[in-house]
């Protein structure tokens, strides 16, 4: 009954490990596979290490339900759903979730509640949907349908309902109980029959002999519908048509890989605990999981119960360490010799012979070897040369011996060789050493060398030597020497690795500048910007295909030597790497170039490269890539720091200014590597390569319409098939919409229009006062040439008239003899008239123009002109006068000299004010001038003088005003009398006129 138990379960457990086996891509070699894990824990982002279900979903994304809470995982980034951000959910502790055909997700929560995901929308179940809260305790499904357990009966979905029915066969006679695997159905106990149902069948089973029903632990039942039973005692056994042995023992089972490779499952009786046994980093793994579940690129989900999440994939890249014997981790130099052995310098010193994949011997200080070894060679004799910090050694038979070379202070060899002349050749930092058995000699710049740093030397299918190290190229032929840096073309100085390919082309690989071919006497370079993973190109070797594999300090990349001769002749724009590293076995993705050779290529084809954690082993034709294209989703979008709901229209408001997109590719292979472009149409004018990142940020986006358009490529070059895209309306605001631009123009014309009427009115205005002006000009000069000629004909004419009377009268006196009293009052009277007539011509003159504007100046003239009112009136006038004598063009001063004037006659003439005062204030850039009487103010708008009485009233004073550039404002009331306000710029400002 035993081995009838064994071979059952092998059978069951068959099923599921070739399910995973299919899924994992297995080395033909006769050594073992290897596979390597990615774990996620809650120090990367899962919510909690227990995982209880795992649902890769259609869209790409892996679905992780933990006891604290559901997590979406797109490779990099854990999206996190719990109470605190998804109110639907009762509970953060989930047991179970299934998934329907439709996409939708089912999830158990340990409060006995139902979640459902439809169409990315959470919804709590409750009695609208057909059942009792608080009261699923299990749930399974099938091809179409979803089945769950509660208080003891089946229900089903019915879609069209919506909502959950009894099912058919769920009677009163079945007390169903969940199966300890959570997610695969329910069972039943009847009499001595245990009925399970599994994805929508019953199955009946006998009950074991000799147990009773309060002693069954539980019952289980695998894929493929075979079922076991536990007690509590902690015995298992198969259930079927007859009854069941039970056994206390784990069962233990080893299936053949796909490549011969063994992966060993365990049952545990006892609480039916799964374990999966792997081969990882040389020993076995046990995962004690809750769920497997396999993808589309290769890769093995397991949850497990309290170490979280784990990827497992097949470890493409074989690393040899300290742990499988190598000397050190630190390695430098690796050379294949003549008879296939692979042998491999550390640092610290030791040596390492590699026979078949294994170590095989090393070598230390014990054995001879002096320090850190730098270089290693094999001559033509099968001797191997061995470069270190201490000197030169050579292994021979087995033995390390001290050749009788001394190399001086040229310092350790950093490159071992042999010419085609048979001579051996050492290159230290301080040139290029020759040795033919009997004499030395040493070549350095001063010879013709690119450089003395010489760091690598080989021989081409011609004979001629190829020289680089950190300062160039030299090429040694036939006793010609030619050398090239980067005056002549190089893409770097710093030389590490000189190769010949199988079309006897030469290539040059440099630290930091990526790699150079050699073609028709010129070299062609390629580095990042022509497609390159990495700039740095340590070493470079060839595989069958003619791909070339490079080490760098990023890892191993590779390119395709036809795609590299495609770009060189602009046939193609870029070249495609393919990048390898951690992700791919490497213990270290940073290569070593320390010693020469920094790689090499072994019998069977492997390419070993040192690296600071051991020899990364690459076999070309197990190296398989990720074919699958990635998709591109938008992950979620973010306006001023809020998440949107909709990731399918994007609406910012005219306050909202900052826009944060965050997108994901879905690819499980090697997640990390997938670079992204991204284009926002309307804004962006050619694609945006933003390498890794996968947010975009806007802000202060033009009012409009846009799409944002998201594609990625993953580690092996695949394009993703379909853009990712978003659209993004920007609602302008309210003085950014067309109605209201169209009001501005409307209103905008009609100001136009009013300002055009305003200004023509504002013209006819200055043309009408202009021509009163004019007018009153004229008058006034007409009324004063007739004051003038009356004052002259009345006045002084009359006077001079008198004068010239008497004087005749004095000559006409003839024989009569008149009294020297007569003729003394004759005389006075005479210079009475001379006198008066004097006055009257000064008046004349100084109504014409004041002689102390001349003569005192226009502050003093304008302190006249107040005394003279002030006398000619019973007005007492006051005065405070600052000093504007040059403030004012000297033409222009007659102008505020009549202002003036024209002010105080108004006061006399129409205020009857008994008191006025005149101020002048000076400031750095304008005059200010008032007049202030306390008079009975201007009851209507005065007159103007008439012609000829001096002035033109307020319309006189307002062109002098305007003349100088002036503005002025009149404030009158019949209480406290007129201010007149006037405001004058100093002379810097004004215009003479």
């Amino acid at each position: 009954m035993r081995d009838h138990f064994r071979t059952t379960l092998r059978k069951i457990l068959t099923t599921v490990l070739y399910a995973i086996a299919t899924i994992c891509l297995f080395s033909s070699q006769s050594g073992s596979a290897q596979y390597r894990f990615t774990q996620w824990t809650p120090d990367t982002g899962l919510p909690q290490s227990g995982v209880r279900s795992i649902i890769l979903t259609p869209d790409g994304y892996v679905w992780v339900a933990t006891l604290n809470g559901l997590a979406r995982f797109d490779g990099v980034r854990f999206k996190v759903y719990d109470k605190s951000t998804t109110p639907e959910m009762t509970s953060n502790r989930l047991i179970a979730m299934v998934e329907t055909a439709n996409g939708d997700l089912w999830i158990q929560s340990d409060d006995y509640n139902l979640l459902r995901i439809h169409h990315g929308t959470f919804q709590a179940l409750d009695e609208h949907y057909g059942i009792t809260p608080r009261e699923v305790n299990a749930i399974t499904f099938d091809e179409g349908k979803v089945w769950i357990l509660s208080q003891h009966r089946v229900l089903v979905w019915n879609e069209d309902k919506r909502r959950f029915e009894r099912a058919e066969f769920s009677t009163d006679d079945f007390q169903f109980e969940p199966l300890r695997w959570r997610g695969t159905g329910f069972w039943a106990q009847r009499g001595q029959q245990i009925i399970c149902f599994n994805r929508g069948k019953l199955f009946t089973f006998a009950m074991p002999k000799g147990i009773k029903p309060s002693e069954i632990r539980g019952v289980v039942m695998s894929i493929n519908n075979d079922a076991w039973i536990g007690t509590n005692d902690g015995r298992m056994g198969r259930l079927g048509d007859k009854p069941a042995n039970l056994t206390r023992e784990s069962v233990s089972f080893t299936f053949p890989g796909l490549s011969g490779e063994d992966w060993k499952v365990e049952v545990t009786p006892d609480r039916f605990e799964r374990r999966l046994h792997l081969p990882i980093g040389g020993i076995d793994h046990v995962f004690n999981f809750n769920a497997l579940k396999a993808d589309n690129e290769g890769n093995l989900w397991v949850g497990t119960e309290t170490e979280g999440l784990y990827r497992i994939q097949r470890q493409q890249i074989k690393v040899l360490s300290e742990q499988e014997g190598l000397a050190s981790n630190n390695t430098n130099p690796v050379f294949r010799s003549m008879s296939g052995e692979i042998w491999a310098g550390s640092s610290p010193g030791g040596l390492s012979e590699i026979r078949d994949g294994k170590v095989v011997h090393t070598f230390g200080s014990a054995d001879g070897i002096p320090g850190t070894i730098s270089s290693l060679f094999e001559d033509k004799e099968g001797v191997l040369w061995i470069g270190t910090h201490s000197g030169i050694r050579t292994l021979v038979h087995g033995k390390i011996r001290q050749p009788n070379i001394t190399l001086g202070d040229t310092g350790a060899p950093l490159v071992i060789h042999q010419a085609p002349d048979g001579a051996m050749l050492f290159g230290t930092e301080r040139g290029l050493t020759f040795y033919d058995g009997r004499m030395m000699r040493h070549l350095t710049t001063a010879d013709g060398l690119a450089t003395n740093d010489v760091r690598v030397v080989v021989t081409d299918r011609q004979g001629g030597l190829w020289i680089g190290g950190n300062g160039g190229v030299t090429n040694l032929r036939n006793g010609h020497i030619n050398r090239w840096t980067e005056s002549e073309g190089l893409p770097s100085n710093n030389i590490r690795t000189i190769f010949e390919d199988t079309y006897g082309a030469i290539w040059v690989g440099t630290y930091d500048g990526g790699i150079a071919w050699f073609r028709d006497g010129k070299w062609v370079s390629f580095n990042k910007r022509q497609g390159l993973f990495d700039n740095g190109a340590f070493q470079i070797l060839e595989d069958e295909k003619r791909r070339f594999w490079i080490s760098s300090n990023h890892g191993i990349y590779r390119v395709d030597r036809d795609q590299l001769v495609a770009v060189a002749d602009k046939r193609e724009p870029r070249v495609t790497s393919f990048a390898y590293g951690r992700a791919d076995g490497m213990l270290s993705a940073e290569c070593n170039a320390g010693g020469w050779p920094s790689g090499a290529k072994d019998a069977n084809g492997l390419l070993w490269f040192p690296t600071q954690s051991g020899i990364a082993i690459v076999d070309p034709k197990k190296m398989l890539g990720v074919s699958q294209p990635p998709r591109v989703h938008i992950d979620s979008v973010s306006i001023d720091g809020l998440e949107s709901t909709d990731n399918d229209l994007v609406r910012l408001k005219p306050s909202q200014t900052s826009l944060e997109i965050q997108y994901t590719a879905l690819t499980y292979a090697k997640p990390e590597q997938v670079s992204f472009r991204y284009k926002l149409d309307g804004v962006d004018d050619d694609w945006q390569q933003v390498g890794l990142r996968r947010t975009a940020y806007y802000s202060h986006l033009l009012p409009g319409e846009y799409t944002f358009r998201v594609a990625a490529r993953n580690s092996d070059g695949v394009n993703s098939l379909k853009d990712a895209e978003v659209a993004v309306s920007v609602v302008p605001s309210f003085y950014r919409r067309r109605w209201f631009v169209v009001v501005c123009v409307l209103l905008g014309l009609l100001a136009i229009a009013f300002a055009w009427r305003l200004r023509v009115k504002q013209l006819e205005q200055a043309h009408i006062r202009q021509q009163t002006f004019s007018r009153q000009l004229i008058a006034s000069q007409e009324g004063e040439r007739r004051r003038i000629a009356a004052e002259l004909h009345d006045s002084l004419g009359q006077r001079l008239i008198i004068i010239n009377n008497l004087a005749l009268f004095l000559l006409r006196v003839k024989g009569k003899v008149k009294s020297e009293e007569e003729k003394r009052e004759t005389i006075e009277e005479i210079s009475g008239e001379a006198t008066a007539a004097m006055e009257e011509t000064r008046a004349i003159s100084y109504a014409l123009r004041p002689f102390q504007l001349d003569r005192l100046g226009l502050t003093r003239a304008i302190e006249s002109l107040c005394r003279t009112v002030a006398k000619a009136s019973e007005i007492e006038v006051e005065r405070d006068l600052a000093d504007i004598d040059d403030a004012f063009a000297e033409d222009l001063r007659i102008n505020l000299y009549r202002i003036v004037q024209e002010g105080l006659n108004n006061v006399v003439k129409h205020s009857g004010a008994t008191h006025a005062e005149v101020k002048i204030y000076r400031g750095p850039q304008q005059v200010v001038l008032t007049i202030r009487d306390n008079g009975r103010g201007i009851a209507e708008k005065p007159k103007s003088s008439n012609p000829g009485q001096g002035g033109f009233g307020m319309t006189g004073m307002r062109e002098r005003i305007t003349l100088l550039n002036g503005s002025f404002h009149v404030e009158s009331s019949a209480t406290t009398g007129t201010l007149l306000t006037i405001q004058l710029p100093v002379f810097a400002n004004q215009t003479s006129v």
